[in-house]
C-alpha cells in the first residue's frame, strides 16, 4: 500500500513563502492598527482616478500585485525563482503600501 503524504520538510518553506508574500498586507494592517489616521491621505479626493481616490487605486493595484506575487512564490520551483518573484512583485507592492500616503500628499501639494 503506497500512501502519498506531504513531508514535514515541505511545509515550513511553503508557509514561510506565503508569509513573505503577504508582506504588503501586513504593512497595511499594521499601519491601520498601530498608526490610526496614517492612511487618511489615501482616501482623499482629489486627486481622483476613474472616479475613485487615486490612493485607493494605488492600494488596490498593490494588493493585486501582491496576489500575483503570492502565486509566483507558491509555484516557484527553486529558491532563486522565489527570490526573484519576491523582489519583482512583493517588494514593490510593499513599497507602495509604505509610500502611498506620502505620494498622495505630494500630488495634492504640487
Amino acid at each position: 500500500m503506497d500512501r502519498v503524504t506531504v513531508g514535514p520538510k515541505a511545509m515550513p518553506g511553503a508557509v514561510m513563502r506565503l508569509l513573505l508574500g503577504l508582506l504588503p498586507l501586513w504593512i497595511l494592517v499594521i499601519r491601520l492598527i498601530a498608526f490610526p489616521g496614517s492612511m487618511d491621505p489615501v482616501f482623499a479626493n482629489p486627486p481622483a482616478m476613474a472616479g475613485l481616490p487615486t490612493g485607493v487605486v494605488l492600494v488596490a493595484a498593490a494588493l493585486a500585485v501582491m496576489a500575483i506575487g503570492i502565486e509566483v512564490l507558491r509555484r516557484a520551483s527553486s529558491n532563486g525563482m522565489a527570490l526573484l518573484g519576491f523582489a519583482v512583485l512583493t517588494l514593490p507592492s510593499a513599497a507602495v503600501m509604505v509610500l502611498a500616503p506620502t505620494l498622495i500628499l505630494d500630488i495634492q501639494n504640487a
